[in-house]
């Protein structure tokens, strides 16, 4: 299930929108964090810093389709490109933020976790509503649910 975090850093404390349990390749791909990534990726495909190579193909991803995790799916394929895109961990999947002392980077270490860049776009495209998602009209409706929920905690 998404959920809320703050994140602290050197700045401060940082609002994200977590996802409970991988999405992608070979993951579980519960409805609501598909639907976060996807939403994500629909702002994505046309920001203006979003590399020209990647664009078709994070527009193919629909926002509110379940992923099945196989090569095929169009949110696989564009978790790969944008991975691609970072030079950091390939593996098809977007994962859940950990933090360790206000660190959030993956593995490696030397990247930020990809839902940071995903959550960052929904923030770019909606400075005055967000952490509020849900008042985008295209906010499919389980991730809707989800953020009124948490709202309401």
């Amino acid at each position: 299930m998404v959920s809320p975090m703050l994140i602290q850093g050197t700045g401060g404390s940082k609002f994200f929108w977590n996802v409970d349990a991988n999405v992608g390749a070979a993951s579980p791909n519960n409805t609501d964090d598909v639907q976060l990534v996807q939403f994500g990726y629909f702002f994505k495909a046309n920001a203006a810093a979003t590399p020209p190579e990647i664009r078709p193909i994070l527009a193919q991803v629909k926002v509110g389709i379940p992923c099945t995790g196989l090569e095929d799916d169009p949110l696989v394929k564009a978790i790969r490109a944008h991975q691609r895109t970072r030079a950091g961990t390939q593996d098809g999947h977007v994962s859940v933020i950990k933090t360790s002392n206000g660190v959030y980077f993956d593995a490696t270490g030397g990247h930020a976790f990809m839902l940071i860049s995903i959550v960052n776009n929904l923030f770019d495209a909606m400075p005055a509503d967000f952490p509020r998602i849900d008042k985008h009209p295209q906010c499919p409706a389980a991730l809707k649910a989800t953020i009124l929920a948490s709202m309401n905690r």
